[in-house]
């Protein structure tokens, strides 16, 4: 049975709540053993997810990544076939006013434009590229947003001409 997009999210939210509550439990040694048993239990997936992606080909590999619930798989066990900074561009090309500088596993610098009415503020666009990567890209130690400056004024096309009216004939 295969999930759909909704179903997937949904048991990966639960799975979560699962993992938070075993903190929660008041016997050390059940949560410590609890533990190691999801840790074992994930790291035998791990390999066997790279077994698989060593026998894809190309195409498949990025298929595989480019389905949500694989690809976040792939980022757990640093499977993903496509480097940092193209998840980082991909996951930002939708965000208005934002320009990649530079993507590593380093560091994201990112240019915010400034916003016009009804854009988001400068805030809002760092806080939408820091989830935009951290989705994409959790490897990413840092994010850097800097502000760029005003947009350079346009010399109307008009106001190059005023004037040439009135200059003397032999000069024009």
């Amino acid at each position: 049975m295969a999930w759909d997009e909704r179903e997937a999210r949904e048991h990966v939210a639960r799975t979560e709540e699962l993992l938070s509550a075993l903190d929660g439990l008041a016997d050390t040694a059940a949560r410590e053993q609890a533990l190691d048993a999801l840790h074992a239990l994930a790291g035998m997936y791990g390999e066997c997810l790279a077994r698989v992606m060593s026998h894809a080909d190309t195409a498949t590999r990025s298929a595989l990544a480019a389905d949500e619930l694989v690809g976040h798989l792939l980022l757990v066990h640093d499977l993903h076939p496509e480097p940092v900074g193209q998840r980082v561009r991909r996951a930002l090309e939708d965000v208005r006013g934002v320009t990649v500088l530079d993507a590593d596993e380093a560091e994201v610098r990112v240019r915010i434009a400034p916003g016009g009415c009804g854009s988001p503020g400068a805030g809002e666009l760092a806080r939408q590229v820091r989830e935009a990567v951290a989705c994409a890209a959790p490897e990413v130690a840092r994010v850097e947003t800097e502000e760029a400056g005003p947009e350079p004024s346009l010399i109307p096309v008009d106001a190059l001409f005023r004037g040439a009216d009135a200059a003397p004939a032999g000069q024009r």
